[in-house]
């Protein structure tokens, strides 16, 4: 939302004040001013800028009182300076006459109300006061049970001279919401120890962020890197999983790493690839209604020619797998992209393919193929339609199906 303020002038001088706004988050960036007049011992709330420019650059005073002109000018040059802190901490600012100088002040009623909290619910109301100007995204997604457990904990860590800063309460509530444990949002990160399934203390497997995860949850895969030995059974309807910080998931035996059993799941945001060549496929999709969407599934090299790679692919869905979604993925150096196979449906967009001897290979399936494209080196062949494939919708019409997927090379096998 826009920014607000209230301005206190305690002096017997008619002030014009300017403010001048900021562009973004960076002091070097101007988005325009807002003017207006502050009678003598008058208060007056100001609204200005929007929802993506709510900071302050500057502010300008200006009268002419008993004979003497006054005007003085103040600018924020670096973040964090005590005029920005000033400007942009508070939610009330106060103009005092000091002999001949108009002082500013400010102080900010939210954060007084989080330092008097005496109980849960006082805090919840001090965090949850727009004036107070926290980022409630994560807090707003809890439940009213975990909103309380939140405001305990910031109350309970607050300093014994309170928070000094909004910022500083920032933290700590973004600290108390990454200790719950929400089954419907299980943090892993690999190599941890003990944890809970918070995104403070995660669990350290994939395995245990499926076990722990509720039915249309999501597993939130942090950085590092997963050594894969054994299959990881994604087998929960509904349920994400989502890359976050560029994990790696490194395959290190002769097993499908990611089998998706259940439906409507989503697998998002993932890198994988092995430490030598495996003749197995990366992930193996038997649910409906599944999502692959932005990862990058690559294999180590292979000395050519590709006809002697060792059979290792991307995706491969089961027979009759229906309405799957393939869609921003990159796949590379393996010898296959997707093998689809009998009566699979769905879609397949936007995909970058390239250094494989089948970028998609079609077995009697139905998908249908759009936007996808194809890099250096060259695939032996972008898209293969296998003997006993139909000849009709969606593979009638070759010249349509390459001029729609950036000049794809199709080997018709049918």
């Amino acid at each position: 939302m826009a920014g607000t303020k209230t301005f206190i002038n305690t002096s017997l001088a008619t002030l014009q004040i300017t403010l001048f706004i900021r562009e973004g988050n960076d002091p070097i960036n101007q988005d325009g001013t807002v003017s207006f007049t502050l009678n003598p011992e008058e208060t007056q709330t100001i609204t200005y800028g929007n929802d993506q420019n709510s900071f302050l650059n500057g502010i300008l005073l200006f009268t002419i009182f008993q004979g003497d002109l006054y005007s003085k000018m103040q600018f924020v040059t670096v973040s964090g300076s005590e005029l920005d802190n000033l400007l942009n901490t508070n939610n009330v600012i106060t103009i005092t006459k000091e002999l001949t100088d108009y002082v500013i002040s400010g102080n900010n009623s939210g954060l007084d109300a989080v330092n008097e909290a005496q109980t849960i619910a006082e805090m919840r109301a001090a965090i949850e006061d727009p004036q107070l100007g926290l980022d409630l995204t994560a807090y707003n997604s809890l439940t009213e049970a975990q909103k309380d457990q939140v405001a305990g904990t910031v109350l309970a860590n607050r300093p014994v001279s309170g928070y000094p800063t909004v910022a500083s309460v920032q933290e700590a509530l973004d600290d108390a919401i990454d200790q719950i444990v929400d089954p419907n949002n299980i943090f892993v990160r690999a190599g941890s120890v003990g944890g809970d399934g918070s995104r403070a203390n995660p669990f350290g497997t994939i395995q245990q962020g499926i076990a722990a995860v509720n039915v249309g949850g999501t597993v939130y895969i942090l950085e590092g890197t997963y050594p894969i030995t054994s299959q990881i059974n994604v087998n929960k309807s509904g349920i994400t999983l989502l890359g976050e910080s560029d994990p790696l998931l490194l395959l290190q035996a002769n097993v499908i790493p990611l089998l998706v059993s259940a439906n409507n799941v989503t697998i998002d945001g993932l890198t994988m690839t092995s430490d030598i060549p495996y003749a197995v496929e990366f992930i193996q999709v038997g649910g409906a209604n599944v999502n692959i969407i932005n990862n990058t599934i690559y294999g180590p090299p292979q000395p050519g020619p590709m006809s002697g790679w060792v059979v290792n692919r991307a995706v491969v869905s089961q027979n009759n797998v229906s309405n799957i979604l393939l869609e921003n993925n990159t796949f590379y150096s393996l010898r296959t992209g997707m093998y689809i196979n009998p009566n699979t449906t769905g879609a397949i967009n936007n995909n970058v393919v390239y250094n494989t001897k089948g970028g998609f290979l079609v077995d009697r399936a139905f998908t249908t193929f759009s936007g996808n494209s194809w890099g250096i080196p060259i695939n032996e062949f972008d898209i293969v339609l296998l003997a006993g494939t139909t000849t009709g919708p969606p593979y009638n019409y070759l010249t349509a199906l390459s001029a729609a997927n950036n000049g794809a090379t199709i080997s018709d096998q049918r």
